[in-house]
């Protein structure tokens, strides 16, 4: 992998351990009809999707190689399924389906990829999903360097009959989000098409917009703390967005370093031993060569607060630049260890990685649980008061 995939890896493992996060990709289709972008007065062009809207139609997935991987990405997906409604249809990409097994066979499509293929569990970044009357059309960016994640939109548009436009930008679908009438975007996805594309920062912004449909707001000043904006940033439908509270998050730590410490060390036990998703593997190696150990994570909480409280006053700014933007403001306490590093560190806590959808009238929020009842019960609060 590269060291961008690596890092990422590092920074999300513990979705790996938990419910409904990272891995997930929510494409809502009510048509399989290839969707063509129009300006006509008749018929609009197509917008990015918002990131709540109607009930979850279908989900993609990817799962990498039971046989050469030993994360539980399997059991993840597994747990997708069974939460999901029973209505909603899932693709799962693999490079070796006969290495995976389902009890979901009349709900489950397995999109086949070359069995050397290098995808990641992230099939979100490589594309964005704009809608037009119904119908769905696949924006990919101009370059994608992960591993072969750039052949999952690609093998996606065939499998539904969509059509894919290849965009000149440069971008990761985990650092753009959508609301209502606004595209929210990370700086570092302007700072990199400026710097690769050589096109001043006004260009890049007003090129994003017209290709999202939307009015874009760009979130964040210099580099980004936090690498995509998805894990810290969730519109909620009507002009109403929440934004991560690290120094909230680091609080509740506190609360349970001091309240519930036999919580707070069976957590981070169950960190160390379900790292690799097998108690005894020590140690892996990349596809570079590099051995990756297990990380030691008893203890860890006390940098990982120092960090949350460090990195409060950069969440507090994007808070305060989307209300100048006439959002609604909500706060959602996060736990968020030092991100770019080159050490496997604390897992980051995250209650912005969520999936929305609206059933029977019903507004609901698949949210993830890591097994700490101090930060899981009063984040799911705050979710339910919402």
């Amino acid at each position: 992998m590269n060291s961008l995939s690596y890092r990422k890896m590092k920074s999300k493992w513990i979705v790996l351990l938990v419910t409904l996060a990272v891995s997930l990709f929510q494409i809502v289709i009510v048509s399989f009809r290839p969707a063509v972008p129009s300006t006509s007065k008749d018929e609009p062009a197509p917008r990015l999707m918002a990131e709540n809207g109607s009930g979850i139609s279908v989900v993609a997935c990817s799962l990498t190689s039971a046989r050469t991987s030993s994360l539980r990405n399997a059991q993840a997906i597994e747990n997708i399924i069974k939460t999901l409604p029973s209505k909603s249809h899932v693709l799962l990409f693999v490079n070796d389906p006969s290495s995976f097994k389902t009890n979901h066979s009349a709900r489950v499509t397995f999109v086949e990829l070359p069995e050397t293929s290098r995808i990641s569990i992230w099939p979100q970044d490589p594309f964005l999903v704009l809608r037009s009357r119904g119908e769905s059309t696949l924006l990919v960016p101009r370059i994608f360097e992960r591993g072969d994640d750039s052949k999952m939109p690609e093998q996606l548009a065939e499998k539904l009959d969509l059509r894919l436009i290849r965009s000149n930008l440069i971008f990761e679908g985990g650092n753009i989000v959508c609301g209502d009438q606004m595209a929210i975007i990370g700086n570092d996805t302007i700072l990199q098409n400026v710097r690769e594309g050589e096109n001043d920062r006004e260009k890049v912004i007003r090129d994003f917009e017209k290709q999202l449909g939307l009015d874009v707001v760009v979130v964040g000043q210099g580099v980004q703390s936090v690498g995509h904006i998805d894990l810290i940033v969730t519109p909620i439908g009507v002009n109403r967005v929440v934004v991560a509270d690290s120094f909230w998050g680091a609080e509740l730590m506190m609360t349970a370093i001091h309240e519930h410490p036999a919580q707070l060390t069976k957590f981070e036990s169950q960190c160390e031993q379900q790292f690799f998703g097998d108690a005894n593997i020590e140690s892996l190696t990349d596809a570079a060569g590099e051995r990756i150990n297990r990380p030691t994570m008893i203890g860890g909480a006390y940098q990982a607060i120092r960090n949350s409280f460090l990195l409060a006053e950069e969440l507090n700014l994007i808070a305060d630049q989307l209300s100048e933007q006439g959002f609604e403001v909500t706060r959602m306490p996060a736990l968020i260890p030092q991100m770019r590093t080159t050490e496997l560190n604390y897992p980051m806590l995250t209650y912005n990685n969520v999936l929305l959808e609206t059933r029977d009238a019903q507004p609901i929020v698949y949210l993830p649980q890591y097994g700490l009842p101090t930060l899981d019960k009063a984040c799911a609060a705050e979710w339910k008061r919402l």
